[in-house]
């Protein structure tokens, strides 16, 4: 089923963050990871209700040195620790995590090439006229993903940059082959946030398509992805005034 995407997300809305406590002196190093966890304490409003809550939140500011010498930064959810799945991420897991560097392919051995067998001369025939190849649309997403939440079946993809303009396009998405609900994140509009479908393992395909034609079709591991821990107490009811 086709339908315009919308610069607004039918699910929640972040408006304000309150406060991020970092642990102190909890620094974890391993694979040339450096962690350091922090429990966040936000303050959301969802869009179409008519209440607020805070929630209290635990993860992780992780720093990564890419092969080009950059280092790069990103939040991952959960506290880090050697049960965490990038404790032991191999360095190639972490290049893509951190830094969009797909593993390069093991190169082949070529096939031998059989000799070619004399033929009779072929009848001259008129040469069929060329066909333009249509071309191939640039990807949407690097294949980076920043959050996977499956508490609220969540998932933030990064967009390329510079972003494609999406204005009038029809944008479809299947995660493991089921319809997921997508749109550019307003309070980050470099990435694209979709809905879990429910029941799928990983690792798992993403298919993304503009106007019916595949611009991404990549398979996600899974790594990094797991279940927010829930509020420590009962979320408080605000009603507005």
């Amino acid at each position: 089923m086709s339908r315009k995407i919308k610069l607004f997300l039918s699910f929640s809305a972040l408006l304000l963050t309150a406060s991020k406590c970092y642990d102190s002196g909890t620094v974890t190093h391993t694979n040339g990871l450096s962690c350091e966890n922090y429990t966040d304490h936000r303050f959301f409003e969802w869009v179409g209700s008519e209440y607020k809550f805070s929630i209290q939140e635990e993860g992780a500011t992780c720093s990564y040195t890419c092969p080009d010498g950059t280092v790069n930064q990103s939040d991952i959810p959960g506290k880090f620790s050697a049960a965490s799945p990038l404790y032991s991420a191999s360095k190639a897991d972490l290049d893509l995590q951190f830094c969009d560097i797909a593993p390069q392919p093991t190169p082949t051995e070529p096939l031998a090439t059989p000799s070619p067998t004399p033929a009779a001369s072929p009848t001259a025939q008129a040469s069929p006229t060329p066909v333009n190849s249509p071309t191939a649309l640039p990807p949407l997403l690097t294949g980076q993903v920043l959050m996977c939440d499956l508490g609220t079946n969540l998932i933030n993809l990064r967009i390329v940059e510079p972003a494609p303009d999406l204005t009038d396009k029809t944008l479809t998405v299947q995660i493991s082959e089921l319809e997921s609900i997508c749109a550019v994140n307003p309070t980050n509009p470099s990435l694209l946030t979709c809905t879990i479908p429910a029941g799928i393992t990983f690792p798992t395909r993403v298919v993304v398509s503009l106007d019916g034609a595949v611009v991404n079709d990549f398979t996600y591991s899974g790594l990094g992805c797991t279940i927010l821990n829930p509020p420590t107490s009962t979320p408080k009811i605000i009603s507005y005034p």
